[in-house]
């Protein structure tokens, strides 16, 4: 488990890593069909004030609160629609409410949900910052997202094992495993993130390989598509294994009309900055070029973006227009 760990951490820095390549003024540049585009609504942080100064995970209430995760603050953050910090919890440690690198984020009706990368398990908050539990989740967590309160879906990081997603009930049990497909591919290069629609359908977006796929609620593939035409990444070997260090695919999320939002890597025009959308068959309908770099993409139930700016620093809000 320690080997793997420290894999996964090898891992988490690359992801986080920013690339330079800004576009002039605010504007987004658009390719394909122009049907789609993003219109910057509002910006979090910057570097002449101290509201964030890395956030990594980012969600929102039905209220319209934000909440992010703050890696170099050790917290978790609460900030209004309007962009003022209402509640912050954290520092660091490993007791309750702390963090060493608070990471991931997610929400159900009444609660938060926070991973650790340097800490197994998923903290769990309520919306005023309480903290509630600890899920003791032991396989690290490269993405998950919580279906219910007593469902919470996991892409665990194990070396040499398919794509899978890991169902845990909020003790820690797996309930079910879904396997996605029946190709198994080379060390690590399963790793993907994900994102579940209303019919429970999976799209999935995978790390290391030119890969969007499309499962059904029982793991049979309903689509399968590339979009940049690259078969391969480059490897290196670090402990004695080949291990992928180019980056594919970031993230990927869903509007409310059901279309798929994947933000690109290394390998796309626009570095951490394009992200491709698909409808739900799996037809590339618009790129978008965000004017910032991201490690993120994420997108609320009244179809606002959210990405990062200033390595973290700023988060910046833009509304779909279609």
């Amino acid at each position: 488990m320690k080997k793997t760990f420290c894999y996964f951490l090898f891992f988490l820095v690359m992801m986080f890593e920013a690339v330079s390549s800004p576009c002039e003024g605010e504007s987004l540049c658009i390719q394909k069909p122009k049907n789609i585009r993003l219109e910057q609504f509002l910006t979090l942080g910057s570097l002449e004030d101290d509201l964030l100064f890395q956030w990594v995970g980012v969600t929102v209430d039905l209220l319209g609160n934000i909440y992010v995760t703050d890696t170099l603050d050790y917290s978790l953050k609460k900030i209004s629609s309007a962009g003022n910090l209402l509640k912050r919890r954290g520092g660091r440690g490993q007791g309750p409410g702390e963090f060493m690198a608070p990471r991931l984020l997610d929400a159900s009706e009444n609660y938060l949900y926070v991973t650790d990368h340097l800490v197994s398990g998923i903290q769990v908050f309520n919306k005023d910052l309480q903290f509630v539990c600890r899920i003791p989740i032991q396989v690290p967590i490269t993405d998950f997202c919580v279906l219910r309160d007593d469902e919470i879906a996991v892409a665990p990081l194990i070396v040499n094992s398919q794509a899978q997603i890991f169902f845990y009930n909020d003790a820690g049990k797996i309930k079910r495993i879904l396997t996605l497909g029946q190709h198994r591919a080379d060390l690590i290069m399963d790793q993907f993130s994900f994102v579940f629609d209303e019919h429970k359908n999976v799209y999935v977006a995978y790390t290391f390989q030119d890969t969007i796929e499309k499962f059904d609620k029982k793991g049979s593939r309903i689509w399968s598509t590339e979009l940049l035409g690259k078969k391969k990444v480059k490897k290196e070997k670090i402990s004695g294994y080949d291990l992928p260090t180019e980056i594919i695919y970031k993230d990927v999320d869903l509007d409310n009309r059901g279309n798929i939002y994947i933000l690109g890597g290394s390998f796309s025009a626009n570095p951490s900055r394009d992200v491709y959308v698909l409808n739900p068959e799996g037809i590339q309908i618009a790129t978008l070029t965000l004017p910032d770099t991201s490690h993120c993409i994420y997108i609320d139930d009244k179809d606002f973006l959210y990405s990062r700016a200033n390595a973290g620093v700023t988060l910046k809000i833009f509304k779909i227009k279609y």
